[in-house]
């Protein structure tokens, strides 16, 4: 886990309420509401957007990902199996 990322994960999961696990077998952070994944991303995902745009671009992110997983009444909601993670504490 790189710091750079786990601070901005941080930060996202105390603004928006979320859950943040890493899963170090494909190198995945995923972050969470309740359980269902409502986005996810690699640590070379994360380096292509620029330092200055990233909290904001990922503010529509995580409402498209939650407007999916959880307002929505989709029956194939993705649900992250919590015990494969690291969990990234705010």
């Amino acid at each position: 886990m790189k710091k750079q990322i786990v601070d901005f994960v941080r930060e996202s999961c105390r603004r928006y309420t979320l859950e943040a696990y890493y899963i170090p077998d494909n190198d995945c952070y995923v972050l969470t509401k309740k359980g269902r994944a409502v986005q996810n991303f690699n640590t070379e995902q994360f380096y292509q957007i620029p330092p200055k745009r990233r909290i904001y671009e990922h503010r529509a992110l995580i409402k498209a990902g939650l407007a999916h997983n959880l307002g929505e009444k989709y029956k194939d909601q993705l649900f992250l199996p919590r015990k494969f993670g690291i969990k990234i504490y705010p």
